[in-house]
């Protein structure tokens, strides 16, 4: 049993103690009352058992941390969530707190790595930096290693209002039907249906990616598809395929307008397997390291890697005219731009000494590429394309990327929600369309959320919500067509 006791030590007081393992301590105050109270606490976590969660007190808030991820991961989290929280702890509130212990930091240095944190990271990686901090310290208080949440004492940072935002100079993150139709035109013919179907339905990257045959009942009054199983990728915590979305919410039907039902039968894979996957990679490459090559045109798991790689191959087309034309054409605008104008010959001339030989007449058929292209025009006093002198043209990106912020296949997931909400459709539908968690901590949605349980989505609302998107669908395509016929070389656009 351990020993508690107090004795005077010149004009202060010094309570000392003894445990059961050895160790001892001992703290210096003014009066014999504060020397009797803290010989009471002392004696009173001895008997409660607490005193060795104090001792734990000493421990870093590493330690800490990695106690509780453990504890935390066994609920098994998505392997996505495991991931973007191993990227927060390990760039954000490791780095910070690391080695100290967990007993000696304040509020005060929570304050300090929060205002830091802000002036590196955008607000939402701040959030959820400080949930992680929170969610550590309240278990170590849980555990009797320390007697408050320093980060409770600090208020969260406010998000200030953005000017820009208020008055609406900000880039929006939604496409216009049109936007849309040009932006579609630069991915190779592929990959059409599968962004019909994203604009189409709001689904996220992985829900998509996940959809089975059985999931998919096209030829219902009302055709739907279920979203259910969907796949994940997630670094060094594996991918492939989980049961169900993050959230019960995520576990919804979405009705199908008649544009993508068209999109999804012809994505369909032959044969009658329920569990076959709908939409797929476009197969070719290399495969898997030490694996066998993958011939093209098989169906192969789809890849948000792939598909971001190709997206932003389209925003380079929008960005850059050229970047769709053929090598020969691409190099024959860089001669243009350097040094015209030029003479066919004096062009042919000119690349062959900067480079492979090449003859007057694929120079012709090249500038008459750049000339469809609006990229490249001969001189106004010669006419005669053969004799007369090239010059490149002046040429600006799309318009629609300094309007629209484009990251990625989120975008259409924005596009769909915006289509629906400029279609008067009620929030409380988009959200349930979306996958969304209904909460009352926002001022967005209006009512109480247990009205929420007495409204449905009916099935006039469902019509509502495929005649909004099959209007916009359909201007995408024709805009998209139209886009495509203008090329002047379709090859760019193959799938491989």
């Amino acid at each position: 049993m351990g020993s508690v006791s107090w004795r005077k030590r010149g004009n202060r007081y010094l309570v000392s103690w003894r445990l059961d393992d050895g160790s001892q301590g001992g703290k210096t105050v003014d009066t014999p009352d504060e020397a009797r109270d803290v010989a009471a606490e002392k004696r009173l976590e001895m008997r409660r058992g607490t005193w060795r969660g104090r001792q734990r007190g000493r421990l870093a808030f590493s330690a800490w941390a990695t106690e509780w991820w453990v504890t935390w991961a066994a609920d098994e989290p998505s392997p996505t969530t495991l991931a973007a929280t191993e990227s927060w702890l390990r760039l954000h509130v490791h780095p910070w707190f690391a080695d100290r212990p967990i007993d000696k930091i304040t509020p005060a240095d929570v304050r300090r790595w929060q205002a830091q944190l802000a002036r590196d990271v955008g607000p939402s990686t701040v959030a959820h930096c400080r949930s992680l901090a929170l969610r550590i310290f309240q278990f170590a208080m849980d555990e009797g290693a320390i007697d408050a949440n320093p980060v409770r004492k600090v208020p969260p940072l406010k998000r200030r209002v953005d000017p820009e935002e208020v008055f609406g100079e900000l880039k929006r993150r939604a496409l216009t039907p049109e936007e849309a139709g040009r932006l579609l035109a630069c991915f190779p013919l592929f990959w059409w249906d599968h962004l019909s179907t994203l604009l189409g339905t709001g689904l996220r990257f992985g829900e998509l990616a996940g959809l089975r045959r059985r999931r998919v009942h096209l030829d219902r009054p009302m055709p739907v598809l279920e979203v259910g199983p969907t796949r994940y990728q997630a670094g060094r915590f594996g991918s492939g395929f989980k049961p169900r979305p993050k959230s019960d919410a995520g576990i919804r039907p979405v009705p199908l307008a008649p544009l993508v039902v068209e999109a999804i039968r012809r994505q369909l894979p032959p044969g009658t397997d329920v569990d076959d996957l709908v939409f797929t990679g476009p197969g070719g490459g290399p495969g898997q390291r030490g694996g066998p090559s993958v011939p093209r045109g098989a169906r192969t798991v789809l890849s948000r890697h792939n598909l971001h790689r190709t997206y932003q191959g389209a925003l380079a087309k929008l960005a850059d005219p050229a970047v769709p034309l053929r090598p020969t054409a691409r190099r024959v605008l860089r001669a243009l731009r350097d040094g015209g104008p030029w003479y066919v010959d004096q062009l042919a001339a000119q690349l062959t000494t900067n480079g492979p030989p090449i003859r007057p007449a694929t120079v012709a058929v090249a500038l008459r590429e750049l000339q469809a292209a609006r990229l490249a025009a001969v001189d106004v006093d010669d006419q005669d394309e053969l004799t007369g002198r090239w010059a490149a043209l002046q040429v600006a990106r799309d318009p629609l990327l300094d309007a629209v912020d484009l990251h990625g296949a989120h975008d259409l997931r924005h596009t769909f929600a915006t289509w629906l909400e400029d279609a008067g459709i009620p929030a409380r539908v988009i959200d349930e369309l979306m996958g969304h968690e209904a909460t009352g901590r926002s001022g967005q949605h209006q009512g109480s959320a247990m009205g929420a349980r007495y409204r449905h989505t009916t099935p006039e609302m469902a019509v509502r919500v495929t005649d909004a998107i099959q209007q916009r669908l359909t201007v995408v395509l024709q805009v998209a067509g139209h886009t495509l016929e203008g090329l002047p070389n379709r090859s760019a656009l193959k799938v491989f």
